[in-house]
């Protein structure tokens, strides 16, 4: 709850302040990116929802037909209050959970879309200055191609330096948080073995731990793809603007200079 409390105050203040329009506006993409683009995120929505699916099927069943597995939930209810039939609060905690279950799944989605994003743009530069320098017969790139590829790696890291303004929070939070719930259903897992009568249950508990790592593990992905291939890019920008400047003279090492900064 807590994490998708972050998660999704981070994307609101996203999308109310504007910065994430304006971050994705700013974008320029080519009509092969945009497909490429299209395709992965169609991929990944496809994935988050199956996955939701999943949840809500083991959730229906944890809530309504295991005996009152999940009633722990309804703790407050269930002890302060004397109920005759506790259906509604199960029928309310239900619906509360499929609000969490997406809370936790889209933003992991949108974060993985936007890493992707920015490591394929890196990645197209790189190849935008291999394809130049391939096309010359003497591997030689002009001051003006140098200075177009230079303003768009900076519209990049700009674009990055934009998303990780709201980013930084939720990634920190999904991070550390989910490290915490994989630790804890890895607990119960080993050492609660009398609430594993039911298999369906068992099924369940061994989906959220996989759904937890997996979800950490696209945490820590997201960040580790951007920052290899900004310093990937820029490592190549430096040493290939190096080569060529020592054909072109000292304005080009003024220009490799601005590239790396």
């Amino acid at each position: 709850m807590i994490l998708c409390a972050i998660s999704q105050s981070a994307y609101f203040a996203a999308s109310y302040s504007g910065s994430l329009d304006r971050m994705l506006a700013g974008i320029k993409l080519s009509e092969e990116c945009a497909k490429y683009y299209r395709k992965t995120a169609t991929v990944y929505a496809l994935l988050a929802w199956i996955l939701l699916f999943m949840h809500y099927a083991f959730l229906l069943y944890s809530v309504f037909f295991t005996g009152g597995y999940l009633d722990v939930m309804l703790a407050p209810i269930t002890i302060y209050v004397d109920v005759p039939d506790i259906l509604l609060p199960r029928i309310a905690v239900y619906f509360i959970n499929i609000y969490l279950c997406a809370a936790w799944t889209f933003p992991h989605a949108t974060t993985l879309m936007l890493a992707t994003i920015f490591s394929h743009q890196y990645k197209q530069l790189d190849k935008t200055l291999e394809h130049q320098l391939s096309a010359s017969d003497d591997r030689q790139v002009s001051d003006s191609e140098i200075e177009t590829l230079r303003e768009r790696h900076q519209e990049v890291s700009l674009s990055v330096k934009e998303a990780d303004k709201f980013l930084m929070f939720s990634n920190a939070a999904a991070f550390c948080l989910q490290l915490f719930g994989t630790v804890m259903l890895l607990y119960s897992l080993l050492f609660y073995h009398s609430t594993m009568a039911d298999i369906i249950v068992v099924i369940k508990r061994a989906t959220w731990l996989v759904s937890q790592t997996f979800g950490l593990a696209i945490t820590a992905a997201g960040g580790i793809m951007v920052n290899h291939y900004v310093s990937v890019n820029a490592y190549f920008f430096i040493v290939r603007c190096r080569c060529i400047f020592q054909l072109h003279g000292l304005l080009f090492i003024y220009t490799s200079i601005i590239v790396v900064i």
